[in-house]
């Protein structure tokens, strides 16, 4: 009581200063002591202050959709500050809980968390339905607020930008040959086309800034990654090759320091980013393979477990990471496992003699099971984010994983995500199939989306 009655003395600007010093803790106490301290607490600058230095300095992972951070309101950042900081305590021991279902039982092919959180897109065969999440705790809502269909009766697949928020690429889920398009989203319309292909060679694959990677391995020559520039909306390619006999089924692709790595049943390609020619098509050599130990299979899904930060032009700037950047590959093997292994950077001894532009190589590390998995198929489902959170699926129990330590024998240690086997966090509907696109997930809002087998959705909140 003293010491507020100490502080009492203060002009208000000082108090701010004061304010915007100490932690979260110490500001919400402090609020409860007074309406006037109430009030300065509830100011921008302090909130403003502790996003940046307790969210962004420590590269956490930002809660909601990316924007500009000026447009965030004090009520947002307070929001934001709260949630990372608590889901950054409580996230080894976070519990599910079903924010809202939707009331629709029309079957759903792939479901799509929005990056932020607070946007869904569902796939009914050639239809995409958007969902606006909204309302708050304890009055959640679902809005569907648009649609796209794609051209002919194909089931369509959705890819999103490995890079960015908010950019989307849909197009034939299995036919090559047919139509594709990239998409901002927004609400205002939902999905606000950016480039439309009445013809692509292949099907698509990823996106990642403003290249379109279309998937050609069903060609008689054996394919590869046809690579489109859909900024320019140029005519030429650039093919990254598949050697068929070696390489096996195309599983994935990632763009990892300043590369771009397509994951292959047996091994990693290593391609620099392709520079995409106004005419014409343009076959680019790998500069690496690494192969796996053993042949892996879908799903797959890779972290650097260091969180991307805040995009936009007016994100503050902070001292970056200093974290070794090494990314984990996480997939299925061939006994149902998720099987694992770890590309890092060789050391000043290996670097000098075998020197390279991609100057890593491939470890393995050990597999992860639960204890229980008789009948359940195995894994079928694997979701990571950046900074390492993420969720994996065996026989339809949703469990978690989040970064942490890794002793990598004889001497390494590296950041990698630990995988919690043996508590179940979500446990899907009897009948229910999660696999494949079933399940998605939001690390910076630690939220997720499953697909029933039945019909509709979950909005499902960790925390």
């Amino acid at each position: 009581m003293h010491c507020t009655s100490s502080l009492d003395k203060l002009a208000d600007d000082i108090l701010i200063q004061i304010l915007q010093a100490l932690s979260v803790r110490e500001i919400l106490t402090l609020r409860c002591t007074s309406k006037r301290y109430y009030y300065l607490s509830k100011l921008r600058c302090v909130w403003y202050t502790v996003f940046c230095a307790e969210v962004l300095a420590r590269h956490l992972p930002s809660p909601g959709p990316s924007c500009s951070i000026n447009a965030l309101s004090s009520t947002d950042l307070e929001y934001r500050s709260l949630l990372a900081l608590s889901l950054e305590r409580r996230w080894p021991r976070s519990k599910a809980n079903v924010i809202v279902s939707s009331r629709e039982r029309e079957t759903v092919d792939q479901i799509v968390l929005v990056p932020g959180g607070m946007q869904v897109l569902t796939v009914h065969r050639n239809k995409v339905v958007c969902w606006l999440i909204s309302g708050k705790p304890g009055s959640y809502e679902l809005q569907n607020f648009g649609a796209w269909s794609l051209p002919g009766d194909d089931t369509c697949i959705v890819v999103k930008d490995m890079g960015r928020q908010g950019i989307i690429a849909i197009g034939s889920r299995d036919n090559p040959n047919r139509h594709a398009t990239v998409f901002s989203l927004s609400l205002k319309p939902a999905l606000d086309k950016l480039c439309d292909y009445s013809l692509i060679p292949g099907i698509v694959a990823g996106i990642s800034e403003h290249l379109l990677f279309l998937d050609t391995t069903s060609q008689q020559d054996g394919g590869g990654l046809e690579v489109l520039d859909w900024h320019t909306k140029s005519e030429g390619t650039v093919l990254l090759p598949r050697t068929t006999d070696l390489f096996g089924a195309l599983l994935d692709l990632v763009h990892f320091s300043n590369h771009i790595l397509v994951m292959w049943e047996a091994c990693i390609s290593v391609f620099p980013v392709p520079n995409v020619p106004a005419k014409g098509r343009t076959v680019m050599a790998h500069i690496k393979v690494f192969m796996f130990h053993e042949r892996i299979n879908l799903p797959i899904a890779s972290t650097t477990c260091i969180s991307r930060g805040w995009f936009g032009a007016d994100a503050p700037v902070h001292v970056p990471s200093h974290e070794t950047p090494s990314l984990t590959i996480a997939a299925r093997g061939k006994s149902g496992e998720i099987s694992l292994s770890m590309l890092i950077l060789l050391d000043n001894d290996e670097g000098g003699k075998y020197p390279s532009s991609f100057p890593y190589r491939l470890l393995r590390l050990s597999p992860v099971a639960p204890t229980v998995t008789q009948d359940s198929g195995g894994c079928t489902q694997i979701c990571l984010g950046s900074s390492g959170r993420g969720l994996f699926v065996f026989g339809g129990k949703v469990r978690l994983c989040g970064p942490s330590l890794l002793f990598i024998p004889p001497c390494e240690m590296q950041f990698g995500p630990e995988f919690e086997t043996e508590r179940v966090v979500y446990d899907v509907e009897t009948g229910d199939t999660v696999g494949g696109d079933k399940v998605d997930f939001d690390e910076g809002m630690g939220r997720l989306v499953v697909a029933k087998g039945s019909g509709g959705f979950d909005v499902v909140q960790l925390l």
